[in-house]
């Protein structure tokens, strides 16, 4: 025996070999029956949601909107009191007796004579 000690030598694995590892087996499960019907609630779920936040961006974007446009309302509302301000000033001081008193306050005078209708 103690000869059989001497020879007996633990084998090294070779580094060019390596152990073959055997394949782990995959325990496969039987499918539930419901396992469709919760991936179709789920989906639903999502869909729901998206469809609750879009219409919460699309009312909130439509009132910035609503406040935009008045606020261009009340703008244009400015403008035209200031163009129709203007006009009536316009008429105003183009009337004819207040040319003929700017006429006067320059040393001009007024003769029917020298007025010709041009066309």
């Amino acid at each position: 025996m103690a000869q059989n000690a001497q020879q007996w030598q633990p084998q090294q694995p070779n580094p060019k070999q390596r152990p073959k590892k055997m394949p782990a087996q995959r325990v496969r499960y039987a499918k539930t029956p419901w396992r469709n019907e919760i991936k179709h609630i789920i989906c639903a779920i999502l869909i729901t949601m998206c469809f609750g936040v879009a219409s919460v961006w699309i009312s909130n974007r439509a009132t910035i909107l609503n406040e935009v446009a008045q606020a261009n309302s009340t703008k244009l509302d400015n403008v035209r009191n200031k163009n129709n301000d203007t006009k009536e000033q316009i008429s105003n001081l183009t009337t004819q007796q207040r040319l003929n008193e700017v006429a006067q306050k320059a040393g001009m005078s007024l003769e029917n004579s020298n007025i010709k209708n041009v066309k």
